[in-house]
């Protein structure tokens, strides 16, 4: 008798395919379906109430989301690099924009050894939209009203991160399943962001040594955090070394292609992840 797959993901059929259309709820039915499943392929990016109910039934799963759903965004990332005691710019976090002002002008920020310019990031955004530089607590005031300090699945607040000067670059490495892509972003002169939004390049060919620390760090975080479909930004230090930056569980298709080339490489995934289980990858398709 052949496996029994269940899929939530809209593209990727399976005999039971299940989907959460208009954000329907989950129902008997859908319990019924995992509770005997083999494997359970989800949404890229998959809705808390279904990833509880599957993980709950300790089902196989792609891709596995925990990371995302309790540590997502800018103090989520700081706070997870710092449990899995993995290296990162030096940073504080704060639940405020108010808080985190005060803490400087009363020198909160230089005990801790973060001294000026400052990295400011609220908790919550993408493509280097919600990250700033600030020079003095007057700076950082005046992104009142700029700086986002909500996010939609992790802790909200702002991070204060030392600014670790690396030539406008840092690397930007893409796990899907088994296939790996990794590369440094260039950013504008002028430009601290390299994110390809703010005018950054994709820059594959230099400094190889130095990619491949970053891949290495980037390898460890995903094993540690249970990463299956996830781009980690890195920077490195003037000495060469990597250090964490942020995990994007949603990021851009630019640099490796497009949408096309992503959604092939997930479908991908999920065959290999299929066929590591044991199970026939056959017993899934792409539908568009």
């Amino acid at each position: 008798m052949p496996a029994r797959v269940v899929s939530f993901h809209p593209l990727i059929e399976a005999a039971d395919h299940r989907l959460l259309v208009s954000q329907r709820p989950l129902d008997e039915a859908d319990r019924a379906a995992v509770a005997q499943a083999d494997a359970v392929v989800l949404p890229h990016i998959c809705r808390s109430d279904l990833y509880e109910m599957v993980s709950g039934l300790k089902k196989p799963l792609f891709p596995r989301q925990a990371a995302r759903l309790g540590q997502d965004g800018k103090v989520g990332a700081l706070r997870l690099f710092s449990r899995l005691g993995l290296p990162q710019p030096r940073g504080l976090e704060f639940p405020a924009l108010a808080e985190a002002v005060r803490a400087w002008r009363q020198g909160g920020l230089a005990a801790a050894g973060l001294e000026p310019p400052l990295v400011a990031k609220g908790a919550g955004g993408g493509m280097g939209d919600n990250v700033f530089l600030a020079r003095s607590p007057e700076e950082l005031e005046g992104l009142a009203g700029r700086l986002d300090i909500a996010c939609a699945h992790g802790p909200q607040g702002l991070v204060l991160q030392e600014y670790v000067e690396a030539g406008g670059r840092d690397c930007r490495v893409i796990f899907i399943g088994g296939w790996r892509d990794a590369f440094w972003r260039v950013g504008p002169p002028g430009e601290f962001r390299a994110n390809l939004s703010q005018g950054g390049q994709v820059v594959r060919h230099e400094n190889p040594t130095g990619l491949a620390k970053a891949k290495a760090l980037a390898e460890r975080l995903r094993r540690e955090a249970e990463l299956d479909v996830a781009a980690v930004d890195l920077l490195l230090t003037g000495q060469g070394e990597p250090l964490l930056l942020e995990i994007n569980h949603y990021f851009g298709r630019e640099a490796m292609g497009g949408g096309e080339v992503f959604r092939s490489r997930y479908f991908r995934a999920v065959q290999g992840w299929l066929a590591g289980l044991g199970i026939d990858p056959s017993l899934v398709r792409f539908v568009q």
